[in-house]
């Protein structure tokens, strides 16, 4: 059941980072901002706080409320990224850190083994999400790229193992909620950057369209969702797994990103040389024969 609904969340967020990053390029070119968007909409979850958030040991909520907190900075870093190189290339770097260092992680932290067809799967997993993005290690010491997409795959790494390690001291749904505090109190403090209120006033926001904040409203709601099946999954099975699956959304990704490329060239800019076709095919199998293992 978690692979399944792991699959799903991972599917979501690819239509979600197509979106993020027709903002970041060029409707809304302000990482911080979008993070401030994306953080805060951890509010909306506080009337649950009465019925369901319970009280836990000191350690489990600390690690809930700090996953959350570590989302802003993994999502500036993310989003900085999203501006520099093709969104086929980073987003597939990003999620490979991320599924590695969750797999570290998860081995100090929460004592997770992997053995046998699933250790194999995700060994393959892991290969497709690298080979995918091979340029931007082909350029691993000449740009500032791979410092940010390693460091945003460290943050995020932590947010799902930290969160992994609030579900198994509390309740799914109260470790959801304190981690979403975590968020909501970061997207408060950004308030007091004078830059970010300046581009939440009224007149700079309505200079952007009502269309193209409905855009955005409408990503914002799929990037809710996915989240909350993402955590699910990992609530149900393994944390390193559930990552290891992004290499699903990377496919998708690629292809989305070829099909939006010939309408948006601007925005969204893909190679199509044979080269990097075969890669990316080849990268493919390598995330089937992972998912097949899976299945054993």
């Amino acid at each position: 059941m978690y692979l399944i609904l792991a699959l799903i969340g991972h599917l979501i967020n690819a239509l979600v980072v197509i979106s993020d990053k027709a903002f970041v390029q060029k409707l809304y070119p302000h990482p911080k901002v979008l993070t401030f968007f994306a953080t805060s909409g951890g509010v909306f979850f506080f009337f649950l706080f009465p019925w369901f958030l319970l009280p836990a040991p000191f350690l489990v909520v600390g690690a809930a409320i700090l996953s959350g907190i570590l989302v802003a900075p993994a999502l500036v870093l993310f989003f900085s990224a999203m501006q520099k190189e093709e969104v086929s290339r980073v987003v597939p770097a990003i999620g490979t850190f991320t599924a590695f260092f969750t797999f570290a992680l998860s081995y100090f932290i929460l004592g997770e083994r992997l053995s046998g067809y699933v250790f194999l799967a995700f060994i393959f997993l892991l290969a497709g999400g690298a080979l995918i993005e091979a340029h931007s290690f082909k350029h691993l010491f000449s740009k500032k790229l791979f410092l940010l997409e390693i460091s945003s795959g460290i943050l995020f790494a932590a947010t799902y193992v930290l969160q992994k390690y609030a579900f198994e001291g509390t309740n799914d749904v109260s470790a959801f909620l304190w981690a979403r505090l975590g968020s909501a109190g970061v997207a408060f403090l950004f308030l007091f950057d004078k830059e970010i209120r300046g581009h939440l006033m009224p007149k700079r926001l309505k200079a952007i369209g009502s269309a193209k904040i409905e855009l955005y409203i409408a990503s914002r709601v799929l990037a809710g969702i996915a989240p909350l099946i993402i955590l699910m999954a990992i609530s149900l099975g393994s944390v390193s797994i559930v990552n290891a699956l992004q290499g699903v959304q990377f496919v998708l990704l690629f292809f989305l990103a070829l099909l939006f490329s010939r309408f948006w060239p601007s925005i969204f800019r893909e190679e199509f040389r044979p080269a990097v076709i075969l890669q990316k095919v080849t990268a493919t199998v390598f995330i089937g024969i992972g998912i097949g293992l899976l299945t054993l």
